[in-house]
């Protein structure tokens, strides 16, 4: 276990390197000046665009500006915004919203995606199977940009049940978009766990236990569901990493002052660093959460040994 652990742990570095490189670059390949971007309607001088620029490494090529950021990252510093704000004092303020939004998803699409998986799988070509399959089918083909304004409508503007906007009403106010946010994922965990269940009920190990005169509830909840939820833990812990860089979409249509916001608003102002910063955040999220869902195959499954 110790040896796995290490290896993932050095799996960190080539990942960090790699994802934030593409994205410095895709960064750095968007035409336009940043500095005349931020002067606006009254054009700075030559002399302050200039000083500006070497301020902000723009006049090094882009291996140079890449390995400054960097070392800077190494010592915890995820860079300044052309306005001189430090990016880590904009996560410190914006990540609450996006982590309560990410949970609130992952919630809605755990309990709700798990108990439709489940009663799909023990009702099988049943009324809520055939339910559930057609649910699901229509929630995936639905792009999220598309479901969440049609969520915002309907049960924010004409039922009225959930907030259209902000986060004045504290949790509450998450609800409505982290069902739009987990809507896809919802489904898919439905689908996922109800095929994973159904082939574990099959299995000689399941047929044993209920052989033995254990009741079916017994049967299904200590023995084929444990194994079943392997694959949906993955899932789960693999899309609250994705969750965090999806949440874009859904920041944007509730008016939610969280990371996603911030990433569109530093594309749209030339904010490189603003960009670059909270991506590399996303990405060190979903790879610690990678490693912890690996280690917990060990808890769900003991067959299972690292060596």
């Amino acid at each position: 276990m110790k040896r796995y652990v290490i290896r993932r742990l050095l799996q960190f570095l080539p990942v960090v390197i790699g994802a934030t490189f593409i994205i410095f670059a895709l960064v750095f390949a968007i035409p336009g000046d940043p500095i005349r971007a931020l002067s606006g309607d009254r054009p700075l001088s030559d002399a302050v665009q200039e000083t500006l620029r070497e301020r902000y490494n723009l006049n090094d090529p882009l291996l140079i500006q890449y390995g400054k950021y960097m070392l800077g990252l190494l010592q915890g510093d995820f860079g300044t915004t052309f306005s001189g704000r430090p990016v880590n004092d904009i996560i410190v303020q914006r990540v609450p919203v996006s982590i309560r939004l990410a949970v609130s998803a992952l919630v809605i699409q755990g309990v709700i995606g798990g108990l439709a998986g489940i009663l799909a799988a023990l009702r099988r070509q049943g009324f809520v199977d055939s339910l559930v399959q057609v649910s699901t089918t229509v929630l995936v083909a639905i792009p999220t940009l598309v479901l969440g304004m049609i969520g915002q409508v309907v049960f924010g503007l004409h039922l009225g049940w959930f907030p259209i906007a902000g986060i004045d009403q504290g949790w509450y106010s998450y609800i409505l978009p982290g069902a739009m946010l987990a809507s896809t994922s919802m489904a898919l965990v439905a689908r996922l766990l109800r095929t994973s269940l159904l082939e574990n009920l099959r299995a000689d190990y399941v047929r044993m236990a209920t052989a033995k005169g254990l009741s079916r509830t017994r049967v299904v909840g200590r023995h084929a569901l444990r194994n079943s939820l392997i694959p949906v833990v993955t899932f789960l812990g693999a899309d609250l990493g994705t969750m965090l860089s999806g949440t874009v979409i859904i920041e944007g249509i509730f008016n939610l002052p969280g990371l996603g916001r911030e990433v569109f608003r530093g594309i749209q102002q030339q904010e490189g660093t603003v960009v670059v910063g909270i991506v590399t955040l996303f990405v060190l999220v979903f790879v610690t959460l990678s490693l912890v869902i690996d280690l917990l195959y060990a808890y769900l499954d003991p067959r299972i040994r690292y060596d």
